[in-house]
């Protein structure tokens, strides 16, 4: 909550000078001249990414980049502001404008890796143009910008929440499972999952995109429960070509037995951590017959951005990949 006002205390005096840019703005029968339209979009493209940038700024200082804060939050700013600075019926374009621009400057001077942009984008542009065409429609029975401008914002804040607090936090707890044939024997499938991991197999295209990769694994095996390392780079590349850091997932044999395997993750220092957070990897296998196996490969895991409705099945298709490409690189002799 004390976020929310911070947001309302830094955006305040951009929203004041954006409406005073309107009230200046001379009201004539005829429509305004193009240099003017002009003037007045780029003004509030300027100013709705700079109340924007103090938003965003906001969002991260209380760590709070992975809610909806950010994602749903940090847009309705944005397009709020385009309304006090523009008419009604160039709202949504400029508001359009604005996110391409904002989104292209996170790239530029904020270093956002190309993935998160492209994830965020979607969510974004309908934000914007929801609050910004409701507008248009509002006013054309009400005559009253600042009163819709209310509205959005007490329909906004309880969605821009979503993750903020304990109590505005949907469940995170996901499972994801997948199961596929594998032309081997039970026993060499067995073999093959006690193996150290490998993982030489091409990933999916989607997994290529831009999320964390392993690019190294070992088991050790020195205490009575070994534990599986995986040594995960980002996928993203930023401008300055730095990458997130290498990380480890470490992940302990907790159950062995026919027919099954279970690992709980003890830790996960990559920059997987930013998507979700592994916590069971369950493999189990039954025989088809003497050559043919079917195996089937769960994820538990905590979803790591908010909103839970957008990201959800984003991460969920990720993860459901991710299992294939197990049984295929690690389950397969």
């Amino acid at each position: 909550m004390f976020t929310v006002i911070g947001l309302v205390l830094l955006v305040l005096p951009l929203m004041l000078a954006a409406w005073s840019i309107r009230l200046w703005t001379p009201v004539k029968a005829d429509p305004a001249p193009a240099s003017l339209k002009a003037r007045l979009a780029l003004t509030a493209i300027i100013l709705a990414v700079s109340a924007a940038s103090l938003a965003y700024r906001a969002v991260v200082f209380h760590g709070l980049d992975q809610t909806a804060a950010l994602f749903i939050g940090v847009p309705v700013v944005l397009a709020i502001v385009v309304i006090f600075t523009t008419s009604p019926q160039s709202a949504t374009g400029v508001a359009c404008k604005a996110v391409t621009v904002g989104l292209l400057l996170s790239v530029l001077f904020l270093w956002e890796g190309f993935l998160c942009v492209v994830m965020a984008a979607p969510l974004f542009y309908f934000v914007a143009i929801v609050v910004t065409y409701g507008v248009t429609r509002f006013r054309d029975k009400t005559q009253s910008r600042t009163l819709y401008s209310l509205l959005v914002v007490l329909v906004a804040s309880p969605m821009s929440l979503e993750g903020v607090t304990d109590f505005t936090t949907l469940n995170r707890a996901e499972v994801v499972a997948r199961s596929q044939i594998v032309q081997a024997s039970p026993e060499a499938v067995e073999r093959a999952l006690l193996e150290t991991p490998r993982f030489d197999r091409v990933l999916p295209r989607y997994l290529r995109s831009g999320f964390p990769r392993p690019i190294a694994s070992r088991i050790d095996d020195s205490d009575t429960r070994p534990r599986w390392m995986i040594t995960l780079r980002g996928g993203e590349t930023f401008l300055n070509g730095t990458r997130p850091k290498t990380g480890d997932l470490t992940m302990q044999l907790q159950e062995c037995r026919t027919g099954l395997l279970r690992w709980r993750a003890l830790s996960d220092t990559s920059h997987m951590t930013h998507f979700l957070t592994f916590r069971e990897s369950i493999v189990e296998w039954e025989p088809i017959d003497a050559g043919t196996t079917r195996v089937t490969w769960t994820i538990r895991y905590d979803r790591g951005l908010d909103p839970a409705w957008y990201f959800g099945p984003m991460e969920r298709y990720a993860v459901r990949l991710a299992a294939g490409y197990l049984i295929d690189a690690v389950a397969t002799p």
